[in-house]
């Protein structure tokens, strides 16, 4: 059970992430293993968009992406447009159990695309509540308390 002097880095873990930038061809994470997870987030941080963005979130076997395919548990997809949802935050929470288990899917990407000319946004993938504490903070620059 947390408590108030629990870290936040020290049950979430940053997995992966697309830097903040000015895109106008599709964009992956990366696939990212979460069988040491009970749960992930995927945060979008959207600047100024030209046109929108489809994210996709896609399942694998391994991190090389074997046997990819769609997460459609829950219906993860979403797509952000321009004016609505300029300069805004979105995430889409994940429970691993969500993934194709039975097929020993344990692992995610993140596919962003955008449907114009230097949409501008970012991505952070988190896995969270781990199976096996302490989770590594050496995907952060820093943690200070």
């Amino acid at each position: 059970m947390a408590d108030y002097t629990e870290r936040f880095s020290e049950v979430w873990s940053l997995l992966a992430d697309i830097d903040p930038a000015s895109y106008t061809t599709e964009q992956n994470t990366g696939y990212v293993c979460l069988d040491r997870y009970h749960r992930a987030v995927v945060i979008i941080h959207c600047g100024v968009l030209s046109s929108g963005l489809d994210v996709d979130l896609e399942q694998g076997t391994d991190t090389s992406g074997s046997g990819g395919k769609t997460l459609d548990s829950g219906n993860k997809d979403i797509t952000l447009t321009a004016t609505t949802d300029n300069n805004t935050v979105s995430v889409i929470e994940i429970r691993t159990e969500e993934l194709d288990v039975s097929g020993t899917f344990d692992c995610i990407n993140v596919e962003v695309t955008p449907a114009g000319q230097g949409d501008i946004f970012g991505v952070q993938v988190w896995g969270g509540v781990p199976r096996y504490a302490p989770v590594s903070t050496t995907n952060l620059d820093s943690v200070t308390d």
